[in-house]
C-alpha cells in the first residue's frame, strides 16, 4: 500500500477542519485545533524530536554553531 503525499493529508486535514466548523462552529472548531497542534509539539518535545536550545537561539537571533553552515539559511552563514 502507498503512503500518503503531504498534499493528501493537508487535504485530509482541511476537510476534516471544514467539517468541524460546519458541524460545532468556529469558536470550538479553533479550540480543537490549537490544542491539536500544542499536543503534537508536547508528543515531539517528549520524543526528544524538538530542539529547543536550538528554538530559544532562532528567537534571540544567535547563530546556531552546532549546524554546519551549508545548512543554515542564507541569513545566517558567516561570511
Amino acid at each position: 500500500m502507498a503512503t500518503w503525499t503531504n498534499k493528501q493529508w493537508g487535504a485530509l486535514i482541511g476537510g476534516l477542519v471544514i467539517f468541524l466548523i460546519a458541524l460545532i462552529g468556529p469558536g470550538p472548531t479553533a479550540f480543537v485545533v490549537i490544542f491539536a497542534v500544542l499536543g503534537y509539539f508536547i508528543g515531539k518535545f517528549l520524543d526528544g524530536e524538538l530542539d529547543l536550545e536550538d528554538i530559544r537561539a532562532r528567537a534571540q537571533g544567535r547563530r546556531s554553531e552546532t549546524r554546519p553552515p551549508e545548512t543554515r539559511p542564507p541569513e545566517t552563514r558567516l561570511r
